[in-house]
This record gives structure tokens, C-alpha cells and sequence, in this order.
């Protein structure tokens, strides 16, 4: 468990799992990116998600965009190690898509592996926001 979840024991810790969650970030994007460059939308083909069933190519890219600037901007929320909510909004975001976009068979168990890793990288920038104000208070305190 060590290994999934490393402990944070100093500033150094944090700002590392913080710039881990940020990069997961990153590549959540360049998914997102990948699937509306292959036909598909950002959260599923089925329509479902925040581009509509009927929406205009127009109107599903703008709406593409608009989420991809919304990632780009919690994931360098994320990566100062402040950003609690942002991390917890980013994850929510991820955790969507993940569930709308895992289809069945082996290309499926390959995405869900891939997914799992990011959603860890998300999980652990979680844990080191929450850990980042105790570590700056008690190096405000030593000085």
C-alpha cells in the first residue's frame, strides 16, 4: 500500500504528489482530445454527457473546448498544492468520464488499468492538498 499511496512527511512530498495530480490532469486532457479528434465525445458516445445528442460539430466543439480550458485550469490549481477543491472537482470530472467511457472487452480492461493509474495520481493530489497547509503552518512556525 505503500507504493499506491506514499506517506507525505514533508513539503517536498506534497508538492510531488500535487505535480502527479496535475499531470494526470494533463493526460486526461490529451484523452479527451484523443476521443473528440476519433468521432466520439468527452463523456461517452451515447450522447448522454454535456454535448447533447442533437448538438451541432460547432456546438460539441465549443463545448469541448470550454471543458478542456475548465481541466487545464484545476490542474494548475492543482499543481501549487493548494488547490483542495480543485482536485476534488478535477477527480469528480475524471471519475465521469471514466464511468461513461469504458466499453467492454479487452480494449476495455486496458482503459480501466490506464484509468485506474490516473485516478490514483488524482487520489494522492487530493491527500497532499489536504496535507500542504499543516506542512506550510510548521514551517512558518520553525522560522
Amino acid at each position: 500500500m505503500d507504493r499506491l499511496f506514499p506517506e507525505i512527511t514533508s513539503v517536498g512530498d506534497v508538492m510531488r504528489l500535487a505535480k502527479g495530480g496535475a499531470i494526470a490532469g494533463l493526460v486526461f486532457v490529451c484523452l479527451i482530445l484523443l476521443d473528440s479528434f476519433l468521432g466520439g465525445s468527452a463523456f461517452g458516445g451515447s450522447g448522454a454527457g454535456l454535448q447533447g445528442a442533437g448538438a451541432s460539430p460547432a456546438i460539441q466543439l465549443l463545448l469541448t473546448g470550454a471543458e478542456i480550458a475548465v481541466i487545464l485550469v484545476l490542474a494548475w490549481r492543482v499543481s501549487t498544492g493548494r488547490g483542495l477543491v480543485s482536485a476534488i472537482l478535477l477527480m469528480a470530472l475524471f471519475f465521469l468520464c471514466a464511468l461513461s467511457g469504458i466499453d467492454g472487452g479487452l480494449f476495455g480492461v486496458a482503459w480501466t488499468i490506464a484509468y485506474f493509474g490516473l485516478g490514483l495520481l488524482m487520489l494522492n493530489a487530493i491527500r497532499a492538498c489536504l496535507r500542504h497547509d499543516a506542512f506550510m503552518a510548521e514551517a512558518a512556525r520553525t522560522n
